[in-house]
This record gives C-alpha cells, structure tokens and sequence, in this order.
C-alpha cells in the first residue's frame, strides 16, 4: 500500500474528547495516546475482552476493549461481537497483522479505535478514518484523503510545517449535548397495591411511598448500589438499599408510613446516598386531608449518576437541612439540631509573617478546640465520631466552620498539650504529617490538632454536581488573577509574583476589575482557575450566565454566599475561600501556597488540608477557617 495524503488540522482538549466527536461517523481512528489507553482499558484482565465506559467532555463513550498484545494471533482472540460497546479499542501488536481484525470490525459496523506507536504504519486507513496525535498544545487531526497506509509521525510532522508557515486551521470540539436529568420519582400507593393513588390522603391511615431512579441515556460505568432514606416529619428515618444497573433505571423502593391524624400537608426529606455521600436530596410533601402530592429538589452532586463511583470511599457525612443535619458514618443516619450558631473565636495579634509565638497560639487553638468539642457533640450525642484520615462530605447551605469539629472531649479550664502541638505547631521540629497522631495517649481535657477534622480528615463541601478535572491533562493550566483596584497595589503585585514563581509566567495574566464590573469580566474569561482578590464584604453579588468550561473558582475573602451563583449558575467545578475575613497580606500568602499543591496535581482536598497544615507551622489557626466548596477529588489536570 502507498503512503496517503493528509488533510491535516488541529484543536483543544484531549485526544479522546476528539475521539468522541468523530466516532461513530468515522469507522476507524488510529491514535497514539498513552494515556487515553490507561483511562480506556483500566482494569482489564490481560488476556480477555472488556466493556468500559469512559466519560469525556463530548459524551460518554461505551468501548468494547481488548488489548492485542496478549495474544500471540487473531486466531486466539475471544470474540468481541458480543462485548457491550458503541466504539471497539485495540492496543496494536507488532507480532501479527491486526489489519484484517480492523477491516472485520469496520465491516461490521463497529467503529475501531486503535491506540498504536508514533511511528507504526497502519494499512487500511482511508476516507473514513481519521488519525490523531498531539503537539501540545493541540491535538492533531489528520483525514486521509485515500486509500493507503499511515503514520501519526507523518501526521504530526505536517501539522507543525503548517503550523510555522502560519497556515494551520483549528477545530472546535462540539458543544456537548444537554444533560439529561435521572428524575427520582416519589408515588404513593394504598397496602399491597400495584399503581400509586393521587389526591388527599387519609389521616391516621397506613400508605406506601414508592421510590425509583429513572433512566437516561448515559450508561454506567458498572451497576451502583444506592440506599435510599426516607425521613418524615414526626417519625423514624427509614432506608433501603438497591442497585441502579449499568443501563435503564432502579427498581422500586418501598416504604411504609402511617400519616399524621392531623390534616396537614406532611413534609418531609428523601435522600439517595452513594456510601455515605448524599448525592440526590428532595423535598417531599405528602397532602394529609387535602391538596396534592410534590416533591422539590434541594441538592445533588450529580446530574446522571454516571459519576459518583470515587464517593464510595467517604467516612462520613453532615446534610444540613436548615436548623437541623442528617449525620451518617455508615449506619442508619440520625437527625441533630444545629439551631445554636457556630463561629471561630476571634484571631488577632498576628506577627508580620502571618504567625504567633507558641503561647498565643496555643490559646487560640484552645478556643477554637472548646467550640469545635461542643459541635461534635451535637453531632455525636451518642459519643461515636468519624474514623481519622477520611473524606467527611460536608452538603447543603451552612456557616459552619467544619473544618473545626474536635473530635476529643474537651471543655475550657486547665488542660494537656499533646506533643504533636509542639512538634508541628510554630518553632516545633515540624517534619511530614503523619496519618495520625503519634501519641498514643488522648486521656483527660487535651489539645492535639489531629483532634481537629480540618487536619485529621479530607474535607469537601459541594454545592452542587460534582467535578472531578478542571483542564486536559495534556497542557499548562490558566490562571486569571483579578483584583479590585482599590487593595494596596504592592501587596497585589508582590502575590502575582509569587504566584509566577511556581507556575510559567505565560499562564496568568491579571488585572485590576472593580467590584460594580467583576460579572462581566468573568463572563468573558476562559481560563481554569479564577483568583479573585476581593476585600471583605465588597462582593455582594455575582451574575454570570454560565461558562463553557468549569473553572475553579479561588477568593481571598469570606465568599460563602457566592457559592450558589458561581456553582449552581455559572457551573464552576467548585470555590475555596476563607469563611472569616483576612488581611489581604496573609490572604496572598495562603492562596499562593494552596495553588501551588494544585497545580502540581494534588487533590484539591488533600491541597486545602496540607496547607492548613502548613499554616499550623506558622502558629496561625485560621486555616480552621478555609473552606472547599468542591469534591476531594477534583484536580486542576
């Protein structure tokens, strides 16, 4: 075979997002893309054919997976007709021909995709295919003008002489479509009954509430085992487990419930939980004497379900519900009363580097531990708590400093230093930060910070679906620094140095935006990570009609409030901000050192727990007081 001709362009994101938008309408796209390969056959047992489904920023795609290179010819391979998948992945093998494995394949139907070497010739491309390499920072498209053999070496040497000569064009990747919300339906039906009833129920009367997860048309990537929890006004919290298959919807899930004797629309929660992460809460009104049956959604982490399996890990969990929380750590969830409001004691005195001698901090860590001892209690009334070094999911509109909870008995007066409050607190011997304390004994009224959830545990606080990447792996992230003009301008010019310092000075770009003109200025910027540098209090709103992408959003103030908007409206991947003011000096100092974790890969959980940390080391305690609004999970690539 010749040696074909390319039509050679180029876009932004990652090659499997493009192998997304060209499949099924192109029958076979050849790729180089390692870790497009990890992602696609993750799990696979050498030797055998796969179903996997593979989330990108076009859609989800469903391959059938089988990995060539462990079979020694095509006579040996198992059959891939009947394995599950929109799109056939191959991992190319140079000891036998895969050709007439792809030409079968296509045949059929099934588009191929083949992950294969820079430099391998591939025969049997042709007007159908399309082959895909990467030259950061774009992927590189090329479609074969004819029948022939190829190279992506070929491919990429192409688009970079384009490229110099100026005459490189771009491709978008389509807009993805609407996601399609799985409605959680509520009917209720009389006793045995087999269709729900409508209208007024009957005081004092016996019913059953049906519940079901519907269906959408993204699978799973395996079946979900999901509980479901029912909790009335007035009565016990119910719950029952059930499995969400890979495809269709859940069964039914049946409760029963006895009405109050009072005629009275009946509230109530249902809440579906992944583990012990709410992922779907909604109001529930039962009309008792008259009126009809609603529901009202509150809360959910995700819109199809399709992507909720890291949760399964979670410790813990608090669902605030106005004055009062839904508290599991794996049992049945109990209700508490958060009526009484929980703030950080004050903090003042701090030194010029943002610190305090070992005295003083040892004072305000004792007073931030005396309130955080009383929030653990009304949490925990039974005197049970959350096993150290997990993720707590913290979900619903709340004040709370969480990250403050004090998980030992401890009450002001006089009290024991634990050694680790030496050791990591200011002047100590500091070191790595162990998973848990290394002194054995807690007995008494005594202050240890692994007592503390912000620094013994992950903490996540989304406030709504869940992301879990803000920018391709494949390139730099973008930085957009905006800060009010009215701050001191060399306390503002000091921070983008620092800033510049662990990240390429190309990747941020800065200005100075007013308050009065900050929404539009945001609605028009791409890039991954919005800092906002905002005294307290002069934020009061935000507008934004939604980004393309899903930034991370970084304030140096209070921005509790703005959460809803930049979340739930303008569709950002998450906020970390402090819940109490700071100086702008220090507020500097933290999210610098915050964004240098995540940019270096770290986990934005584990990033805003390290740096309260570090913070520690310093004998500053308000590190209690910065807050993720976002999973544990999501990284900036």
């Amino acid at each position: 075979m010749a040696p074909v001709e390319f039509t050679v362009t180029g876009g932004e994101g990652s090659p499997l997002d493009f192998v997304a938008a060209l499949t099924p309408s192109t029958s076979l796209v050849v790729i180089t893309d390692p870790g497009g390969w990890a992602q696609v056959s993750q799990g696979l047992t050498p030797g055998f054919a796969a179903s996997t489904v593979v989330t990108t920023r076009v859609r989800a795609l469903r391959f059938a997976v089988v990995d060539l290179r462990h079979f020694p010819s095509a006579s040996a391979l198992p059959s891939i007709s009947d394995v599950p998948g929109d799109v056939v992945a191959l991992h190319d093998t140079r000891s036998w021909d895969s050709a007439p494995i792809v030409a079968v394949l296509r045949r059929l139907g099934r588009p191929v995709v083949l992950f294969t070497a820079v430099h391998a010739w591939v025969s049997g491309v042709d007007t159908a295919s399309t082959v895909v390499g990467w030259s950061a920072p774009h992927v590189v498209l090329a479609r074969p003008r004819g029948p022939g053999e190829a190279r992506v070496e070929d491919a990429l040497w192409l688009f970079r002489e384009l490229e110099r000569r100026r005459m490189m064009t771009y491709t978008k990747l389509p807009a993805p479509p609407p996601a399609v919300d799985r409605a959680v339906s509520v009917v209720v039906a009389l006793p045995g009954a087999t269709e729900g009833i409508a209208g007024a129920l009957r005081p004092g009367a016996e019913y059953e509430v049906w519940v079901r997860v519907g269906d959408v048309p993204v699978p799973l990537p395996g079946d979900l085992e999901l509980k479901a929890v029912l909790g009335m006004s007035g009565r016990e919290v119910v719950s029952e487990t059930f499995v969400l298959p890979v495809e269709g919807g859940s069964p039914w899930v049946s409760f029963e419930v006895t009405t109050p004797y009072a005629s009275v629309p009946w509230t109530g929660e249902l809440v579906i939980y992944r583990g012990v992460a709410p992922v779907h809460v909604q109001q529930v009104v039962l009309p008792v004497g008259g009126g009809e049956s609603s529901v009202r959604p509150r809360f959910r982490l995700s819109r199809t379900f399709a992507d909720l399996g890291p949760l399964s890990s979670r410790a813990a969990s608090v669902l605030v519900l106005g004055e009062r929380a839904l508290v599991t750590t794996g049992r049945d969830p109990h209700w508490v009363s958060l009526d009484v409001p929980v703030e950080l004691p004050p903090v003042t005195g701090l030194d010029p580097w943002y610190g305090k001698g070992f005295p003083a901090f040892c004072e305000d860590l004792a007073a931030v531990a005396v309130r955080g001892a009383a929030l653990h209690g009304r949490l925990f009334p039974d005197g049970s708590g959350v096993r150290r070094g997990g993720v707590v999911t913290v979900a619903g509109a709340t004040r709370v400093p969480w990250a403050c909870v004090y998980d030992l008995p401890f009450a002001e007066g006089p009290h024991r230093l634990c050694s680790s409050v030496s050791r990591f607190g200011p002047f100590g011997a500091g070191g790595p930060v162990p998973p848990r304390c290394p002194e054995p004994d807690h007995s008494g009224n005594v202050l240890c910070p692994f007592g503390f959830w912000g620094l013994s545990n992950v903490l996540e606080q989304p406030a709504g679906p869940l992301a879990w990447q803000v920018a391709p792996a494949q390139r730099q992230v973008q930085v957009a620094l905006v800060a009010d003009p009215d701050l001191d301008r060399t306390l503002t010019q000091r921070h983008v140095a620092e800033l510049m310092s662990f990240l390429p000075p190309d990747t941020i770009s800065s200005e100075y935006v007013s308050p009065s003109r900050l929404s539009r200025a945001l609605g028009e910027e791409r890039a991954d990570v919005m800092h906002l540098v905002y005294d307290a209090g002069v934020l009061e709103s935000v507008e934004i009609e939604g980004w393309p992408h899903r930034p991370l959003v970084v304030t140096t103030s209070p921005a509790a409030h703005l959460v809803d908007a930049f979340v739930n409206q303008a569709g950002a991947a998450g906020v970390v901000c402090p819940e109490v003011a700071v100086d702008q000096g220090m507020a500097g100092w933290v999210s610098g050192m915050l964004l240098a974790r995540l940019a270096g890969g770290m986990p934005a959980g584990e990033a805003v727990r390290q740096t309260r940390w570090e913070m520690l080391s310093r004998g500053n305690v308000l590190g209690l007081a910065l807050t993720l609004h976002a999973g544990a999970d999501l990284r900036l690539r």
